[in-house]
């Protein structure tokens, strides 16, 4: 199975939404029927009277509850702070409730922020955990270029095994603790993706997987379950061939 097939898989979403705030409408309401499906989110007013702080979303799947998150939440995952893996501010944003509860959601147009936002959240994890595999996809060389500081501290500071993927050249000095495979195909150089095996504990791996379906735009999804992440790993490694 390529990158581009495992995207398919989740393409059919079998979750609502529904937001709950004073009128008028929020445009928030707006933003999220257009990233993940107008057929799948609603708005239900609140009392005139209610504050806007007190607004909120609940999110179903196949009609039973999964969670309720209020709307600051999401309006920060919408316009994410983006912090090193290691930042212990890290651990103080409210987004990151929201990469929990829409795991395994398709969103459509993410933009390059909320991409890294999520990809720190994975790479926060892999420091954490500090040994296992982490497997990045970076499209081209200039973006692996921007990031080596990053990579060179989670390599030098853990015993994590490190492998990053680019569709072109890598005639940069090399990166201690980190295997680069360059040349890696076009599905590689179409996706932005991270695994992270959570070196075998369940509670720890995750993946991120988007494809570039515009110039800076990007669909994707975000997953925990091991058996995907372990799919979407294999993915990688048949797309890297």
């Amino acid at each position: 199975m390529l990158l581009s097939a495992y995207v398919d898989r989740y393409t059919r979403s079998n979750r609502s939404i529904v937001v709950y705030a004073p009128p008028p409408r929020p445009a928030i309401v707006d933003r999220l029927e257009a990233e993940i499906g107008a057929e799948d989110v609603e708005h239900r007013p609140l009392p005139s009277v209610t504050a806007a702080s007190q607004a909120f979303l609940v999110v179903r799947e196949d009609a039973t509850f999964v969670a309720a998150v209020d709307l600051d939440a999401v309006r920060e995952f919408l316009e994410p702070p983006v912090y090193d893996p290691w930042d212990e501010r890290l651990d103080e944003t409210t987004y990151r409730r929201v990469i929990d509860i829409f795991e395994s959601t398709v969103w459509h147009d993410l933009d390059r922020r909320r991409l890294l936002a999520v990809s720190r959240e994975i790479e926060n994890r892999a420091w954490r955990v500090g040994s296992g595999t982490l497997r990045v996809g970076f499209q081209r060389a200039d973006a692996l270029e921007k990031m080596v500081p990053v990579y060179n501290r989670l390599a030098a500071e853990s015993a994590l095994e490190i492998h990053v993927y680019i569709d072109d050249e890598w005639d940069h000095p090399s990166i201690p603790g980190v295997t680069v495979h360059p040349d890696s195909g076009d599905e590689i150089g179409s996706c932005w993706f991270l695994v992270f095996d959570g070196d075998g504990d369940e509670l720890w791996n995750s993946a991120l997987l988007a494809t570039e379906t515009d110039p800076g735009a990007f669909d994707g999804l975000w997953v925990d379950d091991t058996r995907r992440v372990a799919a979407l790993e294999r993915a990688v490694l048949e797309s890297a061939e």
